[in-house]
């Protein structure tokens, strides 16, 4: 096992002292990391042969994964020894397995610090209250820059673009027969009009119906039924969306340490969108959510009155922040790739929009 404690040579005070235990020195972080990979580097290499700086984005991905699956079972574990415990009954050996699922979930937790702290924007990311290396390599595991020229890409990819929506098999078999007609096949023009239809940009679906076409080997890519089968499936990544999601649930739970960024966006957000809500903005919003669910729950009774229920406001506010999180981790991860500022938002673009918020804690020193 490797010993977590600070590292001999490694300033103890970067954590602070008893007068001040939330201080964080940016300064002294670089160095702590670096001798931490160290050290986990050379405890698996001693007893497994394995070195954890190699691991590929499929294995951290897959360690990402299963760390959460994981902690699942730990918490369902611990929550029935502990009412084994209130009945008097023998919990030994739940307690046991759970002790081994604990160490298991632990040394995933060595690895991927390993993951994070291996890029600038890893070691970024961990700066940020509320980030811990399970996020920030599961960010890095996922998102591949080359393919990430603004932070919009990223949004669509984890399920963070509200106009981008999972149509399933009935749907997207309506929207390509309404389209093509009788005919078995779609022409270039007809694919863009679907494209289109389903907010999807046509060239990324082109090359996602390619590919679903030479893994089944049917001839012409172009067919219907490649294209339905293509547009039926989820348009963004599960994981990285779970991921974001924690992100976001992390900010709401330090939002009222001092040193936050990120919670403190969500709670400022959460108090306007609670007075936009008051003052009936959200009225046309709310009469089509009425429309798609069950006339008992308490989220009709909200709706019906043209305002989003407690729980909406919640979750709108919390995307918005995790949304400038993944800006801000564009931008350092940007210049990190590139060597250069990546291209300015589109609203900075449109005459009269000036306010930006620059990452903080970036450059790192």
């Amino acid at each position: 096992m490797v010993d977590l404690k600070v590292p001999p040579g490694t300033d103890s005070d970067m954590f602070g002292d008893d007068d001040n235990e939330d201080y964080l020195d940016l300064s002294k972080v670089r160095s702590f990391q670096i001798e931490l990979v160290k050290r986990i580097t050379k405890d698996a290499l001693d007893k497994m042969g394995a070195d954890p700086t190699g691991m590929s984005k499929d294995e951290v991905r897959f360690l990402v994964s299963s760390y959460y699956a994981i902690q699942e079972m730990r918490k369902l574990l611990n929550n029935r020894v502990s009412a084994l415990s209130k009945q008097d009954d023998p919990a030994s050996v739940f307690s046991f397995i759970s002790s081994g699922v604990e160490i298991t979930e632990k040394n995933i937790l060595k690895f991927l610090s390993v993951a994070s702290s291996m890029e600038e924007v890893g070691r970024w990311a961990e700066s940020i209250r509320g980030i811990g290396p399970v996020i920030s390599a599961g960010l890095l595991a996922h998102i591949d820059m080359s393919k990430a020229e603004t932070v919009g890409h990223i949004w669509r990819f984890a399920g963070l673009d509200p106009t981008l929506d999972w149509l399933g098999r009935e749907k997207s078999a309506k929207l390509v027969n309404d389209l093509v007609g009788r005919g078995s096949e779609a022409t270039e023009a007809q694919f863009v009009e679907i494209a289109t239809a389903a907010n999807r940009k046509a060239d990324a679906l082109m090359k996602q119906v390619q590919t679903f076409a030479e893994s089944t080997g049917k001839g012409s890519y172009l067919t219907k039924d490649n294209i339905v089968k293509t547009l039926a499936k989820r348009p963004w990544n599960a994981d990285l969306k779970l991921i974001c999601w924690k992100a976001g649930e992390s900010f709401v739970k330090v939002c009222n340490h001092e040193e936050d960024v990120y919670g403190h966006v969500y709670a400022a957000r959460k108090l306007m969108e609670m007075q936009k809500n008051e003052a009936g903005e959200f009225a046309q919003q709310a009469k089509i959510k009425a429309e798609r669910v069950g006339k008992s729950t308490d989220a009709y009774k909200a709706y019906s009155q043209g305002m989003l229920p407690p729980a909406h406001i919640h979750a709108r506010a919390k995307r918005y922040a995790v949304k400038l999180f993944l800006s801000h981790w564009h931008h350092v991860a940007y210049e990190s790739t590139f060597g250069k500022a990546p291209p300015k938002p589109y609203i900075l673009n449109q005459e009269g929009h000036t306010h930006y918020l620059a990452p903080p804690n970036w450059p790192m020193k």
